[in-house]
């Protein structure tokens, strides 16, 4: 009886050994992607510097945390001390100008290596992506975005892949010049109600692209104009209302929507913050608003991109 005990303990105990490896290989291959990311990431406690989360800042699959500069810091010796390459440092805190950092300086020090960017006024998401030589959607999947309605002035993407730019390189001053060109002022008071993007559509109450931004200072509020350039249409159109389109050139247009007055002229040249028009409630709208669009070879964009922060 000995023999065949022994034989089916010895099995028994086999068929555990594999279900025990075969339960380590599958939390294995579940979890890798978090436990490369433990291991990958600095160890930025035990550095000897005492950081802080840093408040609002988000990115997937990152921890940021605050530091402020002491005399003698610079980011090739801080990039040391936290584990991280200096193009790193250098891309978050927007120092691509080879400058080091002043005593006091407050930078952000990321969990892990990557390639950041700090979008700017006027900078489109395929604008970035193409900067650095990445394609739109892996820069829409490595930031769990959809498209331009997510982003903002200050907004910090992660460039998966990305090659650093210095301020110098030609592909940078191209990002620079759209952020130093389309600087564009609010072009009335009050809040907004509406963003860019989908929303419900508060006339028929559907899904809808709304292509602009809504603000609502009220009835007669002064409207002016967020940019220099020529009036390129000052008259009623459909579903606008009273409409005017400001040409700034280069392909770039501002709508100013739903209008009770228009107190400019087809071809006048304006500037920067000349009073064009006064608010109303002029083709479909619910209520008093300025409906603000700015287009780009005739597509809308977000007016926040061009809007100064």
């Amino acid at each position: 009886m000995a023999d065949p005990l022994r034989r089916i303990y010895l099995s028994v105990a086999l068929f555990l050994l594999i279900l025990w490896m075969g339960m380590v290989v599958w939390t294995a291959w579940v979890f890798s992607p978090k436990l490369m990311a433990f291991v990958s990431a600095p160890k930025v406690v035990s550095s000897g510097y005492h950081l802080d989360p840093a408040p609002g800042v988000s990115v997937p699959d990152f921890q940021f945390f605050i530091y402020h500069t002491v005399l003698g810091d610079s980011f090739s010796e801080l990039a040391k001390k936290f584990t991280l390459t200096e193009e790193t440092l250098r891309s978050l805190n927007e120092s691509n100008n080879n400058t080091e950092p002043k005593p006091g300086t407050v930078l952000l020090i990321p969990s892990r290596n990557g390639m950041f960017h700090v979008a700017r006024a006027g900078q489109g998401l395929a604008d970035i992506a193409k900067a650095y030589g990445l394609s739109l959607k892996t820069v829409l999947e490595a930031n769990h975005i959809t498209g331009d309605s997510a982003l903002s002035s200050g907004k910090i993407l992660y460039l998966p892949g990305a090659h650093y730019l210095s301020n110098d390189d030609a592909h940078w001053l191209a990002l620079f010049s759209l952020t130093a060109r389309n600087t564009f002022m609010k072009p009335t008071t009050g809040r907004f109600a509406d963003g860019f993007g989908k929303r419900v559509d508060p006339m028929s109450g559907k899904i809808r692209f709304h292509a602009g931004l809504d603000l609502a200072p009220g009835l007669g509020a002064r409207v002016v104009a967020a940019q220099d350039g020529i009036v390129l249409w000052a008259k009623v159109r459909s579903g606008y209302g009273r409409l005017i389109i400001v040409d700034h050139g280069n392909h770039l247009t501002s709508w100013y929507a739903h209008l009770e007055q228009i107190l400019v002229k087809l071809h006048q040249i304006v500037k920067k913050g000349d009073l064009i028009g006064k608010v109303g409630s002029s083709g479909r709208a619910t209520g008093p608003h300025l409906h603000f669009e700015v287009r780009l070879n005739n597509k809308p964009q977000n007016p926040l991109l061009y809007l100064v922060p």
